[in-house]
C-alpha cells in the first residue's frame, strides 16, 4: 500500500507541473518565430487560493468575450482559442488593448482584423495566496487592400487589468 502524499509533496507536484507548463508558444502570422508567452505575462498577487482564482479567470474571460480554450487546472493554465477580432474587444475599440502602430486613418488595431491569443498563468503564491500571469499578443491583418502583410500587435495592458479586475470581483482580492 503506497502512503497518501504529505501537503507539501502535492505542492512540488502541482508547482513543476505548472513550471512545465510555464512553455506555452504560440505561432502567429505577423511574427517569425513562436512567442514564447510565458515571457510576456503581467502578474498580480492574489489573497484567494489558485483553485479559486483559477474558476475567476474561467469566468472572467467570457465577461470580457474571450473564448475560453485549452485549460489544464492541474498545470495551472488556461489558455483562449485562437480568436478574431475586428473594431472592438471587451467593451472599447481594438486600439485601447493591442498596438499595431499608426496608419494614415489613426491606430492601425482598429481598423485591421486581429488574431488575438491570451493565456492565463495561476500559480501558488506564498501562504494561501496565488500569483496570477496574464498573456496576451495579436497578428493584424489589412482586409481592404491588396497587400495584406501581418501585422505584429503589442498588448497594452488594458485587457491584462480587466481580467485582473474581474478576478478581483469574483474572488475579493
Amino acid at each position: 500500500m503506497r502512503p497518501n502524499p504529505t501537503p507539501v509533496a502535492l505542492a512540488l507536484l502541482f508547482i513543476a507541473n505548472v513550471a512545465a507548463a510555464q512553455n506555452v508558444r504560440v505561432r502567429l502570422q505577423a511574427f517569425t518565430e513562436p512567442v514564447l508567452l510565458d515571457t510576456i505575462q503581467v502578474q498580480r498577487e492574489f489573497r484567494a487560493a489558485p483553485a479559486k482564482v483559477y474558476e475567476a479567470v474561467l469566468h472572467a474571460y467570457p465577461a470580457l468575450e474571450i473564448p475560453v480554450g485549452q485549460t489544464s487546472s492541474t498545470e495551472g493554465v488556461i489558455g483562449s482559442e485562437r480568436f478574431n477580432r475586428s473594431r472592438s474587444l471587451a467593451g472599447a475599440l481594438l486600439s485601447k488593448s493591442y498596438d499595431c502602430g499608426d496608419g494614415p486613418t489613426g491606430p492601425i488595431a482598429d481598423s485591421y482584423n486581429l488574431e488575438i491569443v491570451v493565456v492565463a498563468y495561476v500559480v501558488p503564491g506564498l501562504g494561501t495566496g496565488t500569483r496570477l500571469g496574464v498573456s496576451t499578443i495579436a497578428s493584424g491583418r489589412d482586409l481592404t487592400g491588396p497587400i495584406r502583410v501581418p501585422r505584429a500587435c503589442l498588448s497594452t495592458g488594458r485587457l491584462e487589468k480587466l481580467v485582473f479586475d474581474e478576478v478581483t470581483k469574483r474572488t475579493g482580492g
